[in-house]
């Protein structure tokens, strides 16, 4: 487990950008589960991380409230999905990215995320904001997630976030 704390904007990008670019060397890790109060800042981080990866700049991101998914032409494609009108259960299209592991699914409201549809290998992060600053608390489960996690903390150690 680790805790970051993003005292801006610029925070949230270099994270962002870290975090692309060891998902990228990680391709068993294709799940990002966000949780947080609303206005905490998932979909700040997500558009970060979706332009941080090759050909994001091609994608138009935003809050998939009421899509519940949307999808990003980048690389690795990514499936970005909000469950929060969705406390019954995750809807197929979800189950079926979570199963199949060649897209990056980043869920936001992952708290009605069923346990038993959990991949093996992803990072949950939890997002709180502070009075200044969002402290987020990033866990790995699998072997994998837990490496690129490493990984991740041993950029950010270098930046001063």
């Amino acid at each position: 487990m680790a805790g970051i704390v993003l005292r801006n904007l610029e925070d949230t990008c270099t994270l962002a950008r870290f975090l692309a670019e060891e998902l990228r060397r990680c391709s068993s890790v294709r799940a990002l589960l966000l949780r947080g109060p609303l206005g905490s800042g998932k979909t700040t981080f997500t558009t970060a991380l979706v332009r941080a990866l090759p050909n994001g700049e091609q994608a138009e991101t935003g809050s998939p409230s009421f899509t519940l998914c949307n999808h990003y032409p980048t690389a690795p494609p990514v499936m970005h999905c909000d469950l929060y009108r969705s406390h019954d259960g995750a809807p197929d299209e979800i189950l079926e990215g979570l199963e199949n592991g060649t897209a990056l699914i980043i869920v936001e409201w992952a708290e009605y995320l069923p346990l038993s549809d959990l991949p093996n290998e992803f990072l949950d992060i939890t997002f709180k904001p502070c009075e200044k600053s969002i402290l987020l608390t990033m866990r790995s489960h699998g072997h994998d997630a837990a490496e690129l996690l490493r990984n991740l903390l041993n950029k950010v150690q270098w930046t001063a976030l």
